[in-house]
Protein backbone atom coordinates (compact mmCIF):
# COMPACT_ATOMS: atom_id res chain seq x y z
CA UNK A 1 0.00 0.00 0.00
CA UNK A 2 1.14 3.54 -0.68
CA UNK A 3 2.20 4.97 2.66
CA UNK A 4 0.65 8.39 2.26
CA UNK A 5 -1.88 6.90 4.70
CA UNK A 6 -2.70 8.78 7.87
CA UNK A 7 -1.65 12.32 7.10
CA UNK A 8 -2.83 12.29 3.51
CA UNK A 9 -6.17 10.81 4.53
CA UNK A 10 -6.69 13.37 7.28
CA UNK A 11 -5.69 16.33 5.15
CA UNK A 12 -7.82 15.23 2.23
CA UNK A 13 -10.87 14.82 4.45
CA UNK A 14 -10.58 18.31 5.92
CA UNK A 15 -10.62 19.91 2.48
CA UNK A 16 -14.09 21.25 3.19
CA UNK A 17 -15.58 24.76 2.87
CA UNK A 18 -15.13 25.27 6.62
CA UNK A 19 -11.37 25.00 6.34
CA UNK A 20 -10.81 26.20 2.77
CA UNK A 21 -10.69 29.88 3.68
CA UNK A 22 -8.30 29.28 6.56
CA UNK A 23 -5.95 27.14 4.46
CA UNK A 24 -5.90 29.48 1.47
CA UNK A 25 -5.20 32.40 3.76
CA UNK A 26 -2.02 30.60 4.81
CA UNK A 27 -0.46 31.00 1.35
CA UNK A 28 1.93 33.79 2.32
CA UNK A 29 4.78 34.80 -0.02
CA UNK A 30 6.87 35.68 3.05
CA UNK A 31 6.57 32.21 4.57
CA UNK A 32 9.71 30.94 6.30
CA UNK A 33 10.32 27.48 7.69
CA UNK A 34 10.91 27.12 11.42
CA UNK A 35 13.53 24.43 11.98
CA UNK A 36 12.76 22.34 15.06
CA UNK A 37 15.43 20.20 16.71
CA UNK A 38 13.96 17.05 18.24
CA UNK A 39 15.06 13.73 19.72
CA UNK A 40 12.94 11.62 17.37
CA UNK A 41 15.35 9.46 15.34
CA UNK A 42 15.14 9.43 11.57
CA UNK A 43 14.60 6.12 9.74
CA UNK A 44 17.79 4.17 9.14
CA UNK A 45 19.36 4.85 5.73
CA UNK A 46 19.75 2.07 3.17
CA UNK A 47 23.17 0.79 2.10
CA UNK A 48 23.35 3.59 -0.48
CA UNK A 49 22.84 6.20 2.23
CA UNK A 50 19.30 7.12 1.17
CA UNK A 51 16.60 7.41 3.85
CA UNK A 52 13.11 6.24 2.88
CA UNK A 53 10.60 8.62 4.44
CA UNK A 54 6.91 8.53 5.14
CA UNK A 55 4.99 11.81 5.25
CA UNK A 56 4.76 11.65 9.04
CA UNK A 57 8.57 11.76 9.15
CA UNK A 58 8.42 15.36 7.90
CA UNK A 59 6.41 16.47 10.95
CA UNK A 60 8.06 17.63 14.18
CA UNK A 61 6.70 15.60 17.14
CA UNK A 62 4.43 18.42 18.36
CA UNK A 63 2.78 18.77 14.95
CA UNK A 64 2.34 15.01 14.68
CA UNK A 65 0.77 14.93 18.14
CA UNK A 66 -1.80 17.53 17.09
CA UNK A 67 -2.47 15.59 13.90
CA UNK A 68 -3.08 12.40 15.87
CA UNK A 69 -5.55 14.27 18.10
CA UNK A 70 -7.86 14.74 15.12
CA UNK A 71 -11.44 13.70 16.00
CA UNK A 72 -12.67 10.37 14.68
CA UNK A 73 -13.91 10.58 11.10
CA UNK A 74 -17.20 9.01 10.05
CA UNK A 75 -19.30 9.23 6.92
CA UNK A 76 -22.29 7.41 8.33
CA UNK A 77 -25.72 8.96 8.69
CA UNK A 78 -26.41 10.26 5.22
CA UNK A 79 -26.00 13.71 3.75
CA UNK A 80 -24.97 16.34 6.25
CA UNK A 81 -23.79 13.85 8.86
CA UNK A 82 -20.09 14.40 8.22
CA UNK A 83 -17.52 14.07 10.96
CA UNK A 84 -16.54 15.89 14.09
CA UNK A 85 -14.16 17.95 11.98
CA UNK A 86 -16.92 19.33 9.80
CA UNK A 87 -18.89 20.35 12.91
CA UNK A 88 -16.06 22.46 14.32
CA UNK A 89 -16.32 26.25 14.38
CA UNK A 90 -13.80 29.05 14.62
CA UNK A 91 -14.24 29.35 18.41
CA UNK A 92 -13.68 25.67 19.08
CA UNK A 93 -10.21 25.05 20.65
CA UNK A 94 -9.89 21.82 18.65
CA UNK A 95 -10.62 23.75 15.46
CA UNK A 96 -8.03 26.38 16.37
CA UNK A 97 -5.40 23.73 17.07
CA UNK A 98 -6.17 21.99 13.78
CA UNK A 99 -5.96 25.31 11.94
CA UNK A 100 -2.46 25.78 13.40
CA UNK A 101 -1.43 22.40 12.01
CA UNK A 102 -2.84 23.25 8.57
CA UNK A 103 -0.72 26.40 8.44
CA UNK A 104 2.40 24.98 10.07
CA UNK A 105 5.83 25.77 8.65
CA UNK A 106 7.57 23.79 11.41
CA UNK A 107 10.17 21.45 9.92
CA UNK A 108 12.59 18.88 11.28
CA UNK A 109 16.09 20.31 11.41
CA UNK A 110 17.61 16.83 11.29
CA UNK A 111 16.35 16.31 7.72
CA UNK A 112 18.26 19.25 6.25
CA UNK A 113 20.81 18.04 3.72
CA UNK A 114 19.84 14.37 3.94
CA UNK A 115 19.51 12.09 0.91
CA UNK A 116 15.95 10.78 0.98
CA UNK A 117 13.23 9.11 -1.06
CA UNK A 118 9.57 9.94 -0.56
CA UNK A 119 6.42 8.76 -2.36
CA UNK A 120 3.74 11.17 -3.43
CA UNK A 121 1.71 12.87 -6.13
CA UNK A 122 2.88 15.60 -8.46
CA UNK A 123 1.47 19.12 -8.80
CA UNK A 124 3.30 20.73 -11.78
CA UNK A 125 4.84 24.18 -11.31
CA UNK A 126 7.14 24.71 -14.31
CA UNK A 127 7.58 23.16 -17.77
CA UNK A 128 10.33 23.29 -20.39
CA UNK A 129 9.84 24.02 -24.10
CA UNK A 130 8.91 20.37 -24.74
CA UNK A 131 6.24 20.49 -22.02
CA UNK A 132 8.21 18.28 -19.67
CA UNK A 133 7.62 19.07 -16.01
CA UNK A 134 10.82 20.58 -14.57
CA UNK A 135 9.63 21.52 -11.09
CA UNK A 136 6.62 20.55 -9.01
CA UNK A 137 5.12 20.24 -5.57
CA UNK A 138 5.16 16.73 -4.13
CA UNK A 139 2.05 16.16 -2.01
CA UNK A 140 0.68 13.22 0.01
CA UNK A 141 -2.66 12.83 -1.79
CA UNK A 142 -4.01 13.24 -5.29
CA UNK A 143 -5.61 16.56 -6.23
CA UNK A 144 -3.96 18.62 -3.50
CA UNK A 145 -3.55 22.32 -4.39
CA UNK A 146 -5.78 21.91 -7.46
CA UNK A 147 -9.11 20.20 -6.67
CA UNK A 148 -8.91 20.74 -2.91
CA UNK A 149 -7.05 23.19 -0.64
CA UNK A 150 -3.33 22.52 -0.12
CA UNK A 151 -1.83 20.53 2.75
CA UNK A 152 0.21 22.36 5.41
CA UNK A 153 3.52 23.77 4.14
CA UNK A 154 5.39 21.10 6.11
CA UNK A 155 3.48 18.45 4.15
CA UNK A 156 4.49 19.87 0.75
CA UNK A 157 7.91 19.42 -0.85
CA UNK A 158 9.06 21.63 -3.72
CA UNK A 159 11.00 19.46 -6.16
CA UNK A 160 13.41 20.88 -8.75
CA UNK A 161 15.67 19.37 -11.42
CA UNK A 162 12.92 17.01 -12.57
CA UNK A 163 13.54 15.17 -15.85
CA UNK A 164 11.41 12.98 -18.09
CA UNK A 165 8.04 13.86 -16.57
CA UNK A 166 5.17 14.48 -18.99
CA UNK A 167 2.01 16.32 -18.02
CA UNK A 168 -0.16 13.21 -18.50
CA UNK A 169 1.89 11.33 -15.88
CA UNK A 170 0.63 13.33 -12.90
CA UNK A 171 -2.24 10.95 -12.12
CA UNK A 172 0.13 8.32 -10.76
CA UNK A 173 2.23 8.42 -7.57
CA UNK A 174 6.02 8.51 -7.83
CA UNK A 175 9.07 7.85 -5.72
CA UNK A 176 11.18 11.01 -5.60
CA UNK A 177 14.80 10.70 -4.52
CA UNK A 178 17.28 13.48 -3.85
CA UNK A 179 18.68 15.85 -1.24
CA UNK A 180 16.09 17.50 0.97
CA UNK A 181 16.43 20.90 2.60
CA UNK A 182 14.38 23.10 4.89
CA UNK A 183 14.17 25.76 2.19
CA UNK A 184 10.76 27.28 1.58
CA UNK A 185 9.12 27.95 -1.76
CA UNK A 186 6.05 30.14 -2.33
CA UNK A 187 3.67 29.86 -5.27
CA UNK A 188 0.13 30.93 -6.05
CA UNK A 189 -0.97 27.32 -5.50
CA UNK A 190 0.65 26.78 -2.11
CA UNK A 191 3.68 27.23 0.12
CA UNK A 192 6.17 24.46 0.82
CA UNK A 193 8.41 24.29 3.87
CA UNK A 194 10.74 21.69 2.32
CA UNK A 195 12.63 21.61 -0.98
CA UNK A 196 14.30 18.72 -2.75
CA UNK A 197 16.68 18.48 -5.72
CA UNK A 198 15.67 15.34 -7.55
CA UNK A 199 18.27 12.80 -8.64
CA UNK A 200 15.80 10.00 -9.40
CA UNK A 201 12.08 9.87 -10.21
CA UNK A 202 10.43 6.47 -10.55
CA UNK A 203 6.79 5.45 -10.74
CA UNK A 204 5.44 3.99 -7.52
CA UNK A 205 4.55 0.30 -7.75
CA UNK A 206 1.72 -0.81 -5.47
CA UNK A 207 2.58 -3.93 -3.49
Amino acid sequence: MLKLSFVGLCLGLVASPLFATEINAAVDPKVAAIAIADDQPLPEPAANGVITLEWTDLLPPEDLKKMEALPEITHEGGEGAGSAINKMNANDPASQAWSEVLQSVNVRKALNGKKVRLPGFIVPIEYDAQQNITSFFLVPYFGACIHVPPPPPNQIVFVSDAKGLKADMIYNPFWIEGTISTTTMSHDLANSAYSLKATSITEYVYE
